[in-house]
């Protein structure tokens, strides 16, 4: 009887999956070190273990006790970004740094999440979200040029073209042309309930202001972001922002930038908040969010005590690496593109 190969490393020794594909996905990640050292940026080395879980409402850190030789437990978790880590470096005078590895985050099990996977993550001081913008730009760019020959191409059957300048439009005008939504008028959870039921999008009364923003961006916006050429969609409502710095002048909008290819989410990034007091106070109202749901989590004490010594003017951007090997590809499965995928693994559900 013929065994059929179900890990991803028995295609590989069976010739169902070819080797090439990962020496490409080897390539792209010494593309990514090649690119950051020769612009002069520090590799770092984050800790994948904290003790800090990420507040975002929209990501759900892995929690890892850890035992001691005595027995003790303490409560760990596998960090969802080296961002934290990255800022005390900043603070201690680092200059331009990047990460390039794994991050962890729960709940996320799709065709395109895995719950592990590898981020490329950089810091570049003296600079606002403008200038992290053209860096990763450049970066997919001059992959693209290198490893493909040509910046025009067709990804999972759509055509891309990476030739910049990329496009750039706000949240709001973005808002404003798709749903026809001015989110400047929705500043609450009810304006922005009633917005949303006018064009159709399903409200639950349990329903917070994030919770309708992003159904409606999901369900109405996301999936055709970035066809033909990439996009940057740019300054976002400020409840979204968690640490980034606050246009000058204007409470509402954060500036906080992502970068869409082929309706696909592929970086996240911002002008960094430097401000102690500020940020305090947004994680404790976004802790304060959580315990409502039942989470209580610590805050990085440790953070704020980075910021208060004196974060420099910065800014920052996340890159999902595994999502650029798939629009470099054209495959449409996170887990196609990994060696080790979590579905093909013995796991026992509880």
């Amino acid at each position: 009887m013929v065994q059929i190969p179900r890990t991803n490393w028995e295609k590989l020794k069976s010739g169902a999956l070819d080797w090439g594909l990962f020496r490409f996905r080897a390539e792209i990640l010494n593309g990514i070190r090649s690119h950051f050292r020769d612009e002069g940026f520090l590799e770092i080395e984050a800790p994948l273990l904290t003790p800090y879980p990420t507040l975002d409402a929209n990501i759900r850190s892995i929690a890892v006790p850890v035992q001691d030789m005595e027995g003790r437990t303490f409560a760990l978790f596998l960090h969802s970004s080296p961002e934290h880590a990255m800022k005390k470096l900043l603070a201690a005078g680092c200059g331009n740094i990047f990460y390039l590895g794994k991050v962890f985050r729960d709940g996320e099990l799709t065709r395109m999440h895995h719950p592990e996977f590898t981020m490329a993550e950089w810091y570049r001081t003296g600079s606002g979200y403008g200038k992290i913008q053209t860096d990763v730009e450049e970066l997919i760019t001059g992959l693209a040029g290198r490893l493909l020959g040509t910046l025009k191409f067709d990804s999972a059957g759509h055509p891309v073209d990476l030739t910049p300048p990329w496009d750039r439009i706000t949240m709001r005008d973005l808002f404003i042309k798709q749903t026809g939504i001015d989110l400047a008028d929705c500043p609450e959870t009810a304006s922005l309930r009633k917005a949303a039921m006018r064009i159709g999008v399903h409200s639950d009364p349990a329903d917070d202001w994030e919770t309708l923003f992003f159904r409606i961006f999901l369900n109405r916006i996301e999936s055709g972001l970035g066809l033909p050429k990439p996009v940057f969609v740019t300054e976002y409502p400020a409840r979204l922002g968690l640490m980034a710095k606050k246009k000058e002048n204007e409470e509402m909008w954060v500036e906080r930038s992502e970068l869409y290819i082929s309706g696909m989410e592929l970086a996240n990034g911002y002008t960094e908040l430097t401000d102690p007091k500020e940020q305090e106070i947004r994680f404790q109202a976004d802790r304060d969010a959580a315990a409502a749901r039942g989470y209580h989590l610590p805050v990085d004490d440790e953070l704020i005590r980075a910021l208060r010594n004196g974060l420099p003017a910065c800014s920052g951007i996340s890159l999902g690496v595994d999502r650029l090997v798939m629009l470099l590809t054209g495959i449409q499965n996170i887990e196609d593109v990994l060696l080790f995928p979590l579905h093909q693994a013995s796991v026992r559900r509880i």
